[in-house]
């Protein structure tokens, strides 16, 4: 009986020391799948963690880095080739070849002689100094797009005009007629001479016949009643007059 006891004592012993053996071994083995699941875990949200903020300091970096050089390089490509070909193409085509063509047309409008000269060439086209002549009219004018000086001078007995380029003092037109108009047949028949008809137009204008540059002085008959229209330049003016032929009566009387 004592042996049999022994022998369930020692079994039991060992039932027990097996028992707790196989107690730390489940144990062992839990802590292990503990770790397993944590290391699991954790390489589960730290690396994503770790990529997630990688990915996005790269896309911000790399947004960063597009929104500074894509837009500048894309800004001055555009300032380069759009915007400066448009300056270039409207800025410098259409406005500088407007301005060229005008200055061109403003140019060729502008005199290339001065009106002295413009003078000399009409007095040596007519064969005449200035000393002889009293010039009444000077004047730049234009004709068909082209500068000519419009000239006009008198000598005590003829009446000139001339148009002159402007450009090259070329004679462009002239033509001449006598001072004094007056037919013969109404000479003699009870009217006053030429020089009795000027002397009356100069003391009613109290011009002294010295200062007087006659334009015209032509007796005609008006309505059957002789007249005489004198015109003269003296001063910077012009004067016009009519002379009654029969009594030397001042008619009219203008001055401009």
């Amino acid at each position: 009986m004592r042996e049999s006891n022994c022998y369930k004592r020692k079994f039991n012993s060992a039932a027990i020391l097996l028992g707790a053996m196989v107690f730390f071994l489940l144990a062992g083995c839990g802590n292990k799948d503990i770790q397993k699941d944590n290391s699991s875990s954790s390489n589960q949200s730290n690396p994503s963690g770790t990529v997630n903020e990688e990915s996005q300091n790269n896309l911000q970096n790399t947004t960063n880095e597009e929104s500074q050089n894509n837009p500048q390089n894309k800004t001055n490509q555009d300032s380069q080739n759009n915007p400066s070909g448009t300056t270039d193409e409207g800025g410098q085509n259409n406005p500088s070849g407007t301005e060229n063509q005008n200055s061109q047309a403003s140019s060729v409008n502008q005199p290339q002689i001065g009106m002295e000269e413009a003078k000399e060439a009409a007095l040596k086209h007519a064969g005449l100094t200035a000393a002889e002549v009293t010039f009444i009219k000077e004047e730049l004018d234009y004709d068909d797009g082209k500068t000519e000086y419009d000239l006009e001078f008198v000598t005590t007995t003829t009446k000139y005009e001339y148009e002159i380029s402007a450009e090259d003092g070329a004679v462009l037109g002239n033509s001449q007629e006598p001072v004094e108009q007056v037919p013969e047949n109404l000479l003699g028949q009870g009217v006053i001479s030429i020089d009795q008809a000027k002397e009356a137009a100069l003391n009613h204008a109290g011009v002294s016949p010295e200062q007087a540059a006659y334009i015209k002085v032509e007796l005609e008959q008006d309505d059957g009643i002789a007249q005489y229209e004198i015109e003269f330049y003296a001063n910077g003016k012009e004067y016009s007059s009519t002379i009654q032929a029969s009594t030397g009566a001042v008619i009219e009387y203008e001055v401009e």
